[in-house]
């Protein structure tokens, strides 16, 4: 169910097809829309009080990005859990923040570390509160950091418009309690290696932190099946494409 109308008008900025873009988006990367959930056009325009035109083209533009399925004589929905692309997005965030933390560690501020350490103390409120999707925010905003303090604000906003299958694998991993723990202390050893200084065991610490999600994912899949790609489900897609050609 979309919860979000109020975007809509938060952001006067946004014209209505942004608005209904990132209303969506926002709503599929908290999973308010599950994996594999349907979407109707018609029903989406009523609940944001807005004409099917963009919506149809906000499904369209996060079809593109893979967060949504349109599928001839079967409907649209939200796109399930691709582990192929979840891969290949830690890829492209791995990459990137190492060089980020690496230039981050030589030019490094007293208000750096006392952001981070904010951070972690939002983090950890939130635990206590069981917001998880307040934790993921703050998780981010802690890795921000990074790219803020070293001007690569351009490569952050790529990561985030290019990482929505791992975003809500991440959100999912957030599920299991014992898991929440772990990035908690993750963070704190990443943020006692900042203020020493060391940048090999910083860089080592996150990259640890990185290639988590890679062991997490098999237990995740068995635990929610339903919100996970199969392959089979990749090979109906191509012929149902193909058979259109």
């Amino acid at each position: 169910m979309i919860s979000d109308r109020a975007l809509l008008q938060k952001h006067s900025s946004f014209n209505i097809g942004d608005g209904v873009y990132y209303s969506l988006r926002k709503n599929i990367i908290t999973l308010n829309l599950k994996p594999g959930e349907p979407l109707n056009i018609k029903t989406i325009s009523e609940k944001l009080n807005v004409s099917r035109t963009p919506v149809r083209d906000a499904l369209i533009k996060l079809a593109k990005e893979g967060l949504v399925d349109v599928v001839p004589q079967k409907g649209t929905s939200v796109s399930k859990i691709d582990l192929k692309r979840v891969e290949e997005e830690r890829f492209l965030r791995e990459s990137l923040e190492l060089r980020a933390i690496e230039m981050f560690m030589g030019i490094k501020k007293e208000s750096d570390i006392v952001r981070l350490q904010s951070i972690l103390d939002m983090q950890k409120e939130c635990v206590i509160n069981n917001d998880l999707i307040a934790l993921q925010e703050y998780d981010d905003e802690f890795h921000k950091v990074f790219f803020t303090t070293t001007e690569k604000n351009t490569c952050w906003e790529i990561i985030q418009s290019m990482s929505g299958h791992y975003r809500r694998i991440r959100l999912i991993s957030l599920w299991e309690r014992p898991i929440i723990t772990k990035v908690i202390d993750e963070h704190k050893k990443i943020l006692d290696s900042i203020v020493k200084g060391d940048v090999q065991e910083a860089i080592s610490l996150f990259k640890d932190h990185s290639s988590r999600i890679i062991v997490e994912e098999k237990e995740l899949m068995q635990k929610y099946p339903e919100y996970f790609r199969l392959q089979s489900e990749d090979n109906f897609l191509i012929k149902d494409f193909l058979s259109m050609m």
